[in-house]
């Protein structure tokens, strides 16, 4: 049990850019954790653990295998995912980095659900608007 609490434990930021059935994408999945590698098998760790908490059977496999801990950040594809989907990205974390995306992720789906509720009132076209100018 120590073996896996003494781990090298990473804070990690789980981005997924979610995709409906066909490929349209229709927002975001993030999430913050601890990862950390035991043997070939990546770990999970909820962020709400302490360090002295990570241990059997609060830690979970992800089913992804790595001879070693990727650079930061990458992408993980392949098959074998279990508890992290292929195509999330693992980033550094940082409250900074972690609180962009957070917001980012709010204001697409304040965005969307105003699309689906009122679709053609004005300040959801206005909303559209500056949106395309940005991008």
């Amino acid at each position: 049990m120590n073996a896996i609490r003494d781990l090298n434990w990473q804070p990690v930021i789980l981005l997924k850019v979610v995709r409906m059935p066909f490929g349209a994408m229709c927002g975001l999945s993030l999430t913050r954790a601890y990862i950390a590698l035991h043997g070939e098998r990546l770990l999970y760790a909820d962020w709400t653990l302490e360090a002295a908490e990570r241990a059997e059977p609060l830690v979970c496999p992800t089913g992804w295998t790595l001879e070693s801990l990727p650079e930061l950040p990458v992408q993980l594809v392949g098959t074998g995912a279990k508890l992290i989907p292929t195509g999330t990205w693992l980033l550094h974390y940082s409250d900074r980095l972690f609180t962009l995306y957070s917001a980012a992720n709010d204001a697409v789906t304040r965005l969307i659900r105003r699309i689906d509720q009122y679709p053609t009132d004005p300040r959801t076209l206005a909303a559209l608007e500056r949106l395309v100018r940005l991008v």
